[in-house]
């Protein structure tokens, strides 16, 4: 089983979905779903043993949300969320016991973790800090990377209060480090962002420090070195010209191959109208990182570039469009799905899909009508998402996403399967999720 299918994330607080150019691209699909106002939802398990279909809840012993959670193996996984809280059961999530770490009790949200067999684990705590056991969560050990403009004054309360552009509701918290990822138990990658990416300023007044970094670690976590990456790219939509934009990377996705992707984007609003979005690969560590996304044409029938007139010769209708989900995981070279939530225009109930690396995406309907905030995909057609108001779906065939179960209310955060069958979710108010 690749590394990878090891591995899974969530993504933070979201609302929103696809812009209309990507559900107009997908015209052989059903459609962008429409708004069923998402709410949390009321009550839940939290802790009891409810059962729907294949999916039991599970009694974590905590309150806290929980925002990811990762496996070493089908009984063996570890769960993270707020307040440093760390989850492990080692009988396949009938029990679960609470991990000391160097941050179990802080402030610290850990809200994404990377496991690797046998007993590797690695988890970013908000905003700077990484925490690495190779013993299976008995020991922790901390490291603090140095962030341009995201310091440990970045507090999620700080972020959900401040000001990002271009997101309803509250302010999305999407600076500092925000993901991570395996290649093997000693060589492990990490995205962060910098305030920079969501401007409009030009790239090139960045060149020197892009906002957006890969940290990697090939020691097993004892030291992380940033890696170069491309300084820009441009915007899709609207009043776009041929400026390069600086962009967030918010996701990344490895395989045990050694090829990682990772990405983000954001709706520009205007003085820089339009939506910048970039997906980066590297096909081995160590290997430099390239783009994959390159701009569309305008609706106006601007200069079609020579990337764009490429994509065209070598992809058949339905070509997709150039775009980065919020959070993806790329199951095998070729494949990736993801969600995305942020668009102010959209309720995020959607789904999308790359069948070439992650250039084109198209998108289609989840098989619900809540918000999708995380997705993980055991084998090439096999994924799951799950969302607001306790609602998991599932698709077999790459496409046909269809309801898979419901044991709670409370809205759910993250996902990671282990296999086809074997899969856990966390979430609010310290949910947990089996799937046998």
């Amino acid at each position: 089983m690749p590394v990878a299918r090891l591995v899974r994330r969530r993504r933070w607080f979201r609302r929103g979905a696809a812009p209309v150019w990507l559900c107009a691209a997908a015209v052989v699909l059903a459609g962008c779903g429409h708004s069923a106002g998402a709410k949390p939802g009321a009550s839940g398990t939290g802790g009891s043993r409810l059962t729907f279909g294949a999916w039991r809840a599970e009694s974590s012993g905590t309150r806290q949300p929980l925002y990811a959670v990762a496996c070493l193996s089908a009984l063996r996984c570890e769960a993270v969320g707020a307040a440093g809280t760390i989850l492990s059961t080692v009988d396949g999530g009938t029990t679960w016991q609470a991990q000391a770490n160097p941050l179990q009790g802080s402030t610290k949200i850990l809200y994404r973790i990377a496991c690797v067999p046998p007993g590797s684990c690695y988890v970013i705590a908000r905003p700077d800090t990484i925490l690495v056991t190779h013993d299976g969560g008995a020991t922790w050990s901390s490291h603090v990377l140095s962030l341009a403009g995201v310091g440990a004054n970045l507090t999620d309360q700080a972020c959900l209060s401040g000001n990002e552009p271009s997101l309803r509701g509250p302010a999305l918290c999407r600076l500092g480090l925000l993901d991570i990822a395996c290649v093997s138990a000693r060589i492990c990658s990490a995205v962060a962002t910098a305030p920079p990416a969501y401007g409009s300023l030009p790239s090139s007044a960045h060149a020197a420090t892009p906002p957006s970094s890969v940290w990697t670690t090939s020691d097993a976590g004892a030291s992380w070195a940033r890696q170069p990456v491309p300084p820009g790219v441009t915007c899709t939509e609207g009043d776009c010209t041929a400026t390069l934009s600086p962009y967030p990377l918010v996701w990344i996705s490895c395989l045990g191959s050694g090829l990682c992707r990772a990405g983000g984007g954001y709706f520009g609003g205007c003085g820089h109208c339009g939506y910048v979005y970039a997906v980066i690969a590297a096909v081995r560590p160590g290997a430099p990182w390239t783009m994959l996304t390159c701009p569309s044409p305008s609706p106006g029938g601007g200069r079609i570039r020579a990337c764009w007139r490429a994509l065209l010769a070598l992809h058949p209708f339905p070509r997709g469009m150039p775009f980065s989900p919020d959070d993806a995981d790329c199951p095998t070279s070729d494949r990736c799905y993801g969600v995305y939530t942020t668009s102010p225009f959209d309720p995020g109930n959607g789904v999308y899909w790359s069948a070439d690396r992650g250039e084109l995406w198209l998108g289609g309907p989840s098989g619900s009508r809540s918000a999708r905030n995380d997705v993980a995909c055991p084998a090439a057609l096999t994924c799951y998402t799950v969302g607001d108001q306790g609602t998991i779906t599932r698709t077999a065939n790459g496409t046909a996403f269809v309801p898979d179960g419901r044991p709670t209310s409370r809205s759910l955060q993250g996902i990671t399967c282990v296999d086809a069958a074997i899969c856990y979710a966390v979430g609010d108010n310290g949910t947990i999720l089996a799937r046998k």
